[in-house]
């Protein structure tokens, strides 16, 4: 009879484990600085519709990959089923007097196998995508029309994640000895001449702090613990330069646009508009900057140009 009861223990257990995974759900909210996005790296270096096409396609190709695995998501509830049918016959058996566990032991590794179809399905859900990734698909379609005939965008845009290893730039050390990691991760670089002439370059950086895990002795029982990491904030960074087509425009100043003015979520931090070139960094204390307050931040920097007289 224990025997049963712990079999049956298991049974509801597993139950709703597997009726859990067999449900597709959201992702979970994400902790600070570490986004659950699904990793994605473009190279921007065609034409702007030939790299939106290809943008599109590859957003259809995961869900169609996706949409084709769902169709084996209640397979492992099924295994789990025919598993409790078999335990119900020796349940039976053991009803009538009769000891067994042979149709149990085959319940086990049914539920075995469907345990680890289960981990597979899940492990094969895509995340997903970042906002940012439509984001800069809709500044490359806004700036296409300003784009010189028949030249083509240049740059990448890297979502593989902003804290990988990789991506560390420095790191430093408190008084404590405690290990802060910089990371910088230039998630976008844009290069387009323009139809007027100029020639634009973009880049948004973001960067992340985080503290890596310490051991610490502990005041009161005196054993050393381990202390986990901890995020320290993030910020994003944009620069953007202008090189000025002399022919048709000067460089002036803006009363709208210079150093520490506020645009949208961006502060200009540092303008420069020597030998005819406009070079802007502007910080943003957001984790995330929408691509809206980019494309205002470009419009807002031309206001610096004023066209020649012909």
């Amino acid at each position: 009879m224990f025997v049963f009861c712990g079999i049956l223990v298991v049974i509801v257990l597993l139950f709703f484990y597997l009726l859990n995974t067999a449900r597709k759900k959201a992702p979970p909210p994400s902790t600070a600085g570490k986004k659950d996005y699904t990793p994605v790296y473009v190279s921007i270096a065609d034409k702007p519709d030939s790299i939106m096409l290809g943008m599109d396609k590859f957003v259809a190709e995961v869900q169609r990959t996706e949409s084709a695995g769902d169709k084996w998501r209640w397979i492992p509830m099924i295994i789990f089923f025919i598993g409790v049918g078999l335990v119900a016959v020796d349940a039976l058996l053991f009803a009538f007097g009769y000891f067994s566990l042979v149709f149990s032991a085959g319940a086990f590794a049914l539920w075995l196998a469907a345990f680890i179809m289960a981990r597979s399905l899940r492990k094969s859900d895509s995340h997903d995508f970042s906002p940012r990734y439509s984001g800069i698909k809709d500044i490359l379609h806004t700036l296409r029309d300003d784009l010189k005939p028949g030249s083509t965008y240049l740059g990448h845009l890297d979502l593989t994640g902003s804290m990988l290893q990789t991506k560390v730039a420095r790191e430093t050390k408190d008084t404590r000895d405690r290990v802060t990691q910089h990371f910088r991760d230039e998630w976008l670089s844009l290069k387009a001449k323009l139809y007027d002439g100029n020639v634009l370059r973009v880049s948004a950086v973001q960067k992340t702090k985080n503290r890596k895990s310490y051991w610490k002795r502990s005041s009161i029982s005196g054993k050393m613990k381990m202390k986990p990491e901890k995020f320290k904030g993030s910020e994003q960074e944009l620069k953007v330069r202008i090189v000025v087509n002399p022919q048709v425009y000067e460089v002036k100043p803006s009363a709208s646009f210079n150093r520490g003015q506020n645009v949208g979520k961006y502060t200009v931090a540092e303008l420069n508009t020597e030998g005819g070139i406009i070079n802007i960094v502007a910080k943003s204390p957001f984790e995330e900057v929408e691509h809206e307050h980019i494309l205002n931040f470009l419009k807002s920097a031309y206001s610096l140009l004023q066209r020649k007289a012909a």
